[in-house]
């Protein structure tokens, strides 16, 4: 089991590099991307915060890569690949040291987590500095040595500063100091200490952006819990709705089991045989019910993305007590999971990394296109500036603009994405009698759940149907 463990690791390490995903297909990434050649946060290369310890890993690699956003994918996965260490060492505490191996390649060959850190996005190494944060604070409870207590601070910080909205996590510490029942003195200074941390990345991204540092927070900040960012403020579907799709879409279908009826068969044969012994430490416990309120209410649940951190949590502790019994049947269930997840997992890397995003397809569909033209579209836009193509496109968001964005073109064709419609529709807007169907792109709905699929529509008012 332990060879074969090792195997599957390596297999997954291999795919980090040969399927690093070379597309920047999705407004995100197109930011990161962008990043690597020139740091701007006003010119959103990349958002706010600006993540710049991800920034600058994607720059490291970016000097042997040329594709900036197959570098970034690469940096993700060394970064995971580095998560194997800590993995391992917290597996040790709570199995016997030859399952710990087993424990450690089922982490982190779970497919979808694969597939996401194959991308030129943050989450795969703000995944793997979250493993050696949470390998620290496991040290820092156990520990009164400086260095011990210092390591969970700056963990943290680079984590912050790779993804911001892993900021719940910050319950870690507290919870660490309050178990060491340290003097008022001493967390003042840890205190300090955390700060200092967290000023290094946040003075740094200051200081490249100048006097808008400040003024760019509060309008994003605003921005991302009251306009766009999926929060449960910006969300009309009911609570229950919502908290529903996040816990059995988000988490167990997609993140658990890649939305595979046999990976989510596996899992259920495993939780049926170990629901008696599943057992998580308080630390364990806090942070995923910090988490999970904190994507519950604060996250966009249409991207279940945002919810890795629990699945890897919630995962870990499953095979952690389905090995605390070495029956030969459940050492089997785990090996054929194993084979499973990482099979399932290379695949899915490899359709990401080879089939051309749904953005892609439009965009070079219409290269082709007879001219003259306009195609509007919403956030796809930013993947055709991306792309540099040469037909006219505009991001529209409201009716209002999309009739002044169409008087502007008289005499072309006026095509409109599927988001466009929704987005009219939403405002009252009745689109039937103007639209035309022309073509559906597809990739990956698991890839870009938002843009996997684009219907694009000609727009024809001079021939309104009654």
């Amino acid at each position: 089991m332990r060879i074969v463990s090792i195997i599957a690791l390596v297999v997954v390490y291999i795919s980090y590099f040969v399927y690093a995903s070379p597309f920047a297909a999705t407004w995100d990434e197109v930011d990161f991307a962008l990043a690597l050649e020139r740091y701007d946060l006003l010119a959103m290369q990349p958002h706010f915060p600006g993540y710049p310890y991800f920034i600058f890993g994607g720059m490291l690699v970016h000097s042997f890569v040329d594709n900036p956003a197959k570098a970034l994918a690469i940096w993700n996965g060394l970064l995971m690949m580095s998560a194997t260490i800590p993995i391992y060492l917290l597996a040790k505490t709570f199995v016997e040291k030859k399952y710990a191996w087993v424990v450690t390649a089922l982490v982190q060959s779970l497919s979808y987590v694969m597939l996401i850190a194959s991308q030129p996005m943050s989450e795969g190494s703000a995944l793997a500095i979250l493993w050696w944060y949470v390998w620290s604070l496991q040290r820092a409870l156990h520990s009164d040595r400086v260095d011990v207590q210092l390591l969970p601070l700056w963990l943290f910080s680079v984590m912050l500063g790779i993804r911001l909205s892993y900021i719940p996590f910050g319950i870690g510490i507290l919870y660490v100091w309050w178990k060491r029942a340290y003097r008022p003195k001493k967390l003042l200074l840890y205190s300090l200490i955390a700060v200092a941390f967290q000023f290094i990345w946040i003075m740094a991204v200051a200081t490249t952006e100048g006097e808008g540092f400040l003024q760019l927070a509060f309008s994003f900040t605003t921005g991302h819990f009251t306009q766009w960012g999926g929060a449960i403020s910006t969300d009309e579907a009911p609570f229950w709705k919502r908290a529903i799709m996040l816990i059995f879409y988000n988490i167990i279908w997609t993140g658990m089991a890649k939305q595979s009826i046999w990976l989510l068969s596996c899992f259920i044969v495993l939780l049926v045989m170990t629901w008696k012994r599943i057992t998580l430490p308080p630390l364990y416990r806090l942070f995923l019910l910090t988490y999970f309120l904190w994507a519950l209410f604060a996250q966009n649940i249409e991207k279940p993305r945002h919810i890795l951190p629990i699945v890897v949590i919630v995962s870990f502790f499953l095979f952690v007590s389905a090995l605390q019994s070495s029956s030969r049947f459940r050492l089997t269930v785990m090996l054929i999971l194993l084979l499973s997840q990482t099979i399932i997992g290379i695949q899915g890397v490899k359709r990401q990394a080879t089939q051309l995003p749904a953005t892609y397809q439009l965009a070079y569909d219409f290269e082709q296109k007879e001219k003259p033209f306009i195609l509007l579209t919403w956030e796809e836009t930013r993947v055709l500036e991306y792309l540099r193509v040469s037909f006219p496109h505009e991001r529209v968001f409201s009716f209002d603009v999309f009739q002044r964005e169409k008087a502007a073109f008289p005499h072309a064709k006026v095509y409109v994405t599927d988001h466009v419609v929704k987005g009219f529709q939403a405002q009252g807007i009745d689109v039937r009698p103007y639209i035309h169907f022309v073509r559906t792109y597809e990739s990956s709905l698991l890839s870009d759940p938002v843009y996997g699929r684009i219907t694009v529509y000609e727009w024809r008012e001079e021939e309104k149907r009654e």
